[in-house]
């Protein structure tokens, strides 16, 4: 796979632990890809309406605005938007937060850590690239 697949391709990474955005950044601009990041629900959906990226990825637990609204507020704005949510939760709540992420509108559920191999695998799925 060459990263001019990816080149064009943009993606929003919303979570409030600064150490998995930047892994996550990482690996995705590794493969060509334009990084935007959020720190919060907020942030995320406001940077998804500047930047209307292809895809986003999104922490479920995180202060302002966790990411459940997130996602459905993003699926207000576009129906068709490619999420991934993830969640790091504790034991035993992690499947039922991505469970309900699912419900909302998430496109793909990941629990953390997330592997780079399954993120691009993911992002290669949802994008059909």
């Amino acid at each position: 796979m060459t990263a001019n697949r990816f080149e064009k391709i943009k993606i929003l990474i919303i979570d409030d632990d600064e150490l998995v955005r930047l892994t996550l950044k990482n690996v995705l601009k590794k493969m060509g890809c334009i990084v935007f990041e959020a720190q919060n629900g907020n942030e995320g959906v406001a940077l998804y309406k500047k930047e209307t990226p292809d895809l986003v990825v999104t922490d479920i637990l995180m202060p302002d605005k966790e990411g459940l609204e997130t996602i459905s507020e993003i699926r207000v704005m576009n129906p068709k938007a490619k999420i991934i949510a993830m969640s790091g939760g504790g034991a035993g709540q992690n499947m039922s937060f991505l469970q309900l992420a699912q419900k909302v509108g998430a496109s793909k559920i990941m629990s953390k850590p997330v592997k780079p191999d399954d993120l691009l695998n993911a992002v290669k799925t949802l994008l059909r690239l």
